[in-house]
Formats: C-alpha cells, sequence, structure tokens
C-alpha cells in the first residue's frame, strides 16, 4: 500500500541569492514559491513481514500452552504413581494421596509458570527438605520413589544412589532408618504399578484410591 505526500509549496531545497548583512554575506534558506509542486511517495512495510511477525508470536503461543498442558499432565501422572506407590507399601491411601502435589495443579491451572510454580512448592511442602517443616517421612518416601527413574526417565539416578548425593534428605532426621526399612521402595514391583497406572484403568485406579485415601483419612488420622 501506497500513501501519497505533497512537498510544502511555499519551501524549496534551493539557495538563493547570497544575502548582505552588516557588510557580511550570508547564505541561508530562504522560503520562496517553488516553481512547481511534486509528489512523492512512501511505502509501508511490506505485508508479508507483517504476516510473518504475527505467525511468530502466534507459534510462540501455542509452543507455551503446549508446555503449559505439558506441564499439568506431567504433574497428574506423578499424583496418581504415588498414590500407586503408597498403596503398594503401607497397603491404604491417606489423605497425601489426594494433597499430593495438589499446589502444583492449582497454580498451573492459574497460569503461573513453573519456575514460579516449582520454588513454591518446595517452600511449603512437608515431603520437601528445603521447606524447612517437620518432614512428612511417609510422603517423602513415596514422593521420591515416584521420582525414581522407573517412573520418570529423564531422573538417572535411583532413590538409594540419590540419596548418597543429596544432602538436604541426609539431613533429614530418621529418613535414613525410614529408606532402610522399606529397602529404598525397591521390593516394589515397578511394573506391576506403571500396568495399572496406564490408559483408563490408571485413571480409574487413581479416582478409587484418592476417594478410599480421602474416606480413611476422615475415618483414622493419617501417620
Amino acid at each position: 500500500m501506497e500513501i501519497k505526500c505533497n512537498f510544502n509549496p511555499y519551501y524549496n531545497n534551493y539557495y538563493d541569492k547570497p544575502r548582505i548583512t552588516d557588510g557580511r554575506a550570508f547564505f541561508g534558506h530562504i522560503p520562496i514559491t517553488a516553481e512547481k509542486t511534486a509528489d512523492i511517495f512512501v511505502r509501508k512495510p511490506v505485508a508479508e513481514k507483517c504476516a510473518a511477525g504475527f505467525s511468530g508470536l502466534i507459534s510462540k503461543i501455542k509452543n507455551y500452552v503446549k508446555n503449559y498442558v505439558k506441564n499439568i499432565q506431567h504433574t497428574y501422572d506423578h499424583k496418581i504413581v504415588f498414590a500407586l506407590i503408597e498403596k503398594e507399601l503401607f497397603g491404604k491411601n491417606s489423605i497425601d494421596s489426594v494433597t499430593h502435589d495438589l499446589d502444583k495443579m492449582i497454580l498451573y491451572l492459574l497460569g503461573f509458570p513453573k519456575s514460579f510454580v516449582s520454588k513454591f512448592h518446595r517452600k511449603h511442602s512437608v515431603h520437601h527438605p528445603e521447606s524447612g517443616k517437620q518432614p512428612n517421612l511417609r510422603s517423602m518416601l513415596c514422593d521420591n520413589i515416584a521420582s525414581s527413574p522407573a517412573f520418570k526417565p529423564e531422573k538417572k539416578l535411583s532413590l538409594r544412589e540419590h540419596y548418597k548425593t543429596c544432602k538436604e534428605l541426609q539431613n533429614v532426621m530418621g529418613f535414613q532408618v525410614f529408606l532402610e526399612k522399606y529397602n529404598y521402595g525397591e521390593n516394589l514391583n515397578f511394573n506391576k504399578i506403571k500396568d495399572k497406572k496406564k490408559g483408563i484403568k490408571g485413571l480409574c485406579n487413581s479416582i478409587a484410591l484418592g476417594t478410599a485415601g480421602l474416606i480413611s483419612s476422615l475415618l483414622i488420622l493419617p501417620r
């Protein structure tokens, strides 16, 4: 698209004859009537460039949403595994199977970025030593087993190996004894847990276990 612009008819770019001021010649820009007017055309930015910029913005938004959904799904899958592990280890579920990482789910749904969600969660959750709160050893054990390479391929160390290198966990009083009592979760059938997690069966299991945990927690205080 082109925009038509006119020159000012009262000015031009020529220098007239020198003006004599106080005996000195002065060459200045003197307004005179232009012999003719002229038109120029200014071209706006190419439409394709505008379209490309808009397309790039849309692409960034799509990637952001895609990663956001992935974070929510990742947290939800972890909650299912946590509930299944607690059931296998202790024979029943506590309220922890319902509330575990629930703050992360809510914060993600409210639109908070992953960096903030992770920092907030670790600061306020009793299964993370960073919180400085009285630790829930049962929840801490299940969370760490659920975060092992068997369920999170991005993790490289087993719980036993991770504990040897993690000073925060080593400083949690009584946690080592708890780990040894349950053999770092290594007696669990991980394949069985993963099978229960899959598809509709996993969804039904998580709902059933969560509901059972909520009911039992109302009748019996969780350990």
